[in-house]
C-alpha cells in the first residue's frame, strides 16, 4: 500500500476520482424532492427559515402564535441560516432547502476523503468512502438530502478533525479554525458536544501521561473555543428571546434530553446494541474494527495518537449511544459515520498480513494458492459489505416512491380555506403549504418520544383539541396516528372523512360542513 505522501503525489486514481465526483453529485441532486419524502423532523425545521424570510422572527409558527422552542434548538443556525439565504433570493420551497442541504452533503463528502487520505493514503480514503457512502445504519446520502443537522455536522467535524491532526506542532491558525468547526458542530446538532469536549479533554490527558507528543496548546484552545462558540449561541438565543422564554426552553430541554438523551432504558440498550451488531452497520464488522483500532492507537507516534483521538470520539458517542440514548440508530451517526475509517483500516492491514502469515516451510506454491485465496476471500467480504448496501442506497433515488406529502400540501392549498384552522401533527405540511395549521404545544414531544421509544403513555392523554377547540380540519398522517394523538372515536362522531393521500387522512367537523352549506 502506498503511503500518504506517495498516494497524493501519484496521478494514477485521477479518473476514478472523477468519477466517484459525478457519482456523489448525481447521489446527491437527483429526484431531490421526491427522496426522501419530506417527514416530521424535516418539516419542523423548514419552518424556522421560512419564519425568518416571511416575519422577521427566528422561531416556529402555528396558528397561536410564533413558538421559539424545538426546531431553534434542533438545528443550528449553521444551516438555518443558509437556507433562509437561499428561501430570500430564490423564494420559498422544499428544493431550494434541499439544494442547500446537497451542497452540505457533496462538500462533506469531499472533506471526508481529503482527512481520510491525509490520514492513510488514497486506497483508503477510496474505501472509507465507499463503507460510508453505502451503510443503511449511516443512511449518508438519506440524511444528507433532507434539511437535518447530522451532515452538516459532520462536514464541520471532518474539516475540524483534519485542521487540528495538521496543527500538531502548535500553529495557532490551524487550532483555532479547528475549534471554531468543532464549535460550530457542536451548536448544529447538540448531541455532538457530548462527543467533542470528552475527546479533546481524554486526549490532553493521554497527551500529558503518555503520548507527550504535542504542546499543551493543541488541546487547550480548540477546547476553549468550543466552549465559546457553544456559550456565544446560547447567549444570542437569551438576548434575543428574553430571559423568561429562554428559561422555559432551558426546562423543555432538560425535560427533552431526560426522555431522550439520559434515559438508561435496558430495551434501549439492547435495542441500541442489536443495531450496532447488525449487517447494517458495516456488514457486522464494527466489533472487529473497534479493537483492532484500539491497539493501533497504543504504539507511541503521532500518527497513532491521532488514530487514537478518533477512537474516543466514536467510543464516547457510540457508548451514550448504548447506555444513555432511546437508541434511535440517528442518535449514532456521528461515531457510525468516523467507524468507516476503522473499518477501512482493518480491511486495508489485513491484505498484507495474509501473505506473511504463511509457514515458511510450507511449499511455494501452496504457501501462494492459501494467500491468493484468504485475500479473495477479504475482497469478497468487503464486497460483500459495500455492493448490496449500494443498491438499498440507489434504488430509492433512482425510483422514488410516491410523494404523499406534496400531494396533500397540494389538496390543501387548492380546496382548504387559506384562514380555515387546519389541526395536524404532520409539520411537513405546513412547509410545503401556506395553510392556517395549528400545532400540539412543544412540551408534548417528549412525551410522545418516551410513548415511542420507552412505552410511556400517549401524548393524547394530555392533549384534546377536538373536543375543546373544535378545529373545522384535521390531518391526521403517519405521525399523528403513530403516537395516538386524536382519538379515532371523536373524529368518527365529530367529523367526517374529506380525502385520504397516501398515510394522510384529511377530516372536516360535521357542524363546519352544515355551516358551509347554508352559507351558500
Amino acid at each position: 500500500m502506498h503511503s500518504p505522501t506517495t498516494a497524493e503525489g501519484s496521478q494514477r486514481y485521477f479518473w476514478i476520482r472523477v468519477a466517484l465526483a459525478i457519482f456523489v453529485v448525481g447521489l446527491a441532486f437527483f429526484h431531490l424532492t421526491d427522496f426522501p419524502t419530506p417527514w416530521f423532523d424535516e418539516g419542523v425545521h423548514l419552518h424556522v427559515p421560512e419564519t425568518l424570510v416571511r416575519y422577521g422572527v427566528y422561531a416556529d409558527r402555528s396558528s397561536d402564535g410564533f413558538r421559539y422552542f424545538g426546531p431553534t434548538l434542533g438545528v443550528g443556525p449553521t444551516v438555518m441560516l443558509p437556507i433562509a439565504g437561499a428561501f430570500k433570493i430564490f423564494g420559498i420551497g422544499l428544493l431550494q432547502a434541499r439544494v442547500v442541504m446537497a451542497f452540505f452533503l457533496v462538500a462533506a463528502v469531499y472533506v471526508f476523503y481529503r482527512f481520510a487520505r491525509m490520514l492513510h493514503g488514497t486506497l483508503f480514503a477510496f474505501l472509507a468512502l465507499a463503507l460510508l457512502i453505502t451503510s443503511p445504519s449511516v443512511a449518508l446520502m438519506e440524511t444528507g438530502r433532507q434539511v437535518l443537522g447530522e451532515v452538516p455536522a459532520l462536514l464541520m467535524l471532518a474539516a475540524a478533525f483534519w485542521l487540528w491532526f495538521s496543527a500538531w506542532d502548535g500553529s495557532w491558525t490551524r487550532l483555532t479554525l479547528a475549534g471554531l468547526l468543532f464549535g460550530a458542530a457542536a451548536i448544529t446538532k447538540y448531541q455532538n458536544l457530548i462527543a467533542v469536549l470528552p475527546t479533546i479533554g481524554l486526549a490532553a490527558l493521554l497527551d500529558l501521561v503518555y503520548y507527550r507528543a504535542a504542546r499543551f496548546r493543541v488541546f487547550v484552545w480548540p477546547g476553549i473555543l468550543v466552549l465559546a462558540v457553544f456559550g456565544m449561541w446560547q447567549a444570542i438565543l437569551v438576548m434575543y428571546l428574553g430571559p423568561q422564554t429562554s428559561a422555559e426552553n432551558l426546562a423543555v430541554l432538560r425535560e427533552t434530553t431526560a426522555g431522550a438523551a439520559a434515559v438508561f432504558s435496558p430495551d434501549a440498550m439492547r435495542r441500541a446494541v442489536r443495531d450496532l451488531v447488525s449487517f447494517s452497520t458495516y456488514g457486522s464488522s464494527l466489533l472487529l474494527a473497534l479493537p483492532y483500532a484500539f491497539f493501533c492507537s497504543i504504539p507511541r507516534s503521532r500518527r497513532n495518537q491521532q488514530w487514537g483521538i478518533l477512537f474516543i470520539f466514536v467510543a464516547v458517542n457510540l457508548v451514550w449511544f448504548v447506555f444513555a440514548s432511546i437508541g434511535w440508530i440517528r442518535y449514532a451517526f456521528a461515531g457510525l459515520a468516523f467507524s468507516s475509517l476503522f473499518v477501512a483500516k482493518f480491511i486495508l492491514d489485513l491484505w498484507p498480513a495474509v501473505g506473511e502469515s504463511g509457514d515458511e516451510s510450507a511449499e511455494f506454491v501452496n504457501g501462494t494458492m492459501r494467500t491468493t485465496g484468504l485475500r479473495a476471500a477479504i475482497a469478497l467480504w468487503a464486497l460483500a459489505v459495500v455492493m448490496p448496501s449500494l443498491y438499498v442506497t440507489l434504488k430509492p433515488i433512482v425510483r422514488p416512491p410516491a410523494n404523499a406529502p406534496v400531494a396533500m400540501a397540494a389538496y390543501l392549498t387548492r380546496d382548504i380555506p387559506e384562514s380555515a384552522v387546519v389541526e395536524t401533527w404532520e409539520q411537513e405540511l405546513g412547509a410545503l403549504s401556506q395553510n392556517n395549521f395549528h400545532y400540539p404545544p412543544a412540551r408534548l414531544l417528549p412525551v410522545a418520544v418516551r410513548h415511542i421509544w420507552l412505552g410511556g403513555p400517549p401524548p393524547g392523554q394530555q392533549y384534546h383539541p377536538l373536543e375543546e377547540d373544535r378545529p373545522p380540519y384535521v390531518v391526521v398522517g403517519a405521525f399523528s396516528r403513530w403516537v395516538n394523538l386524536y382519538p379515532a372515536d371523536v373524529l368518527e362522531r365529530d367529523y367526517s372523512i374529506v380525502t385520504k393521500i397516501g398515510a394522510y387522512d384529511l377530516y372536516r367537523r360535521k357542524d363546519a360542513a352544515l355551516d358551509s352549506r347554508a352559507n351558500r
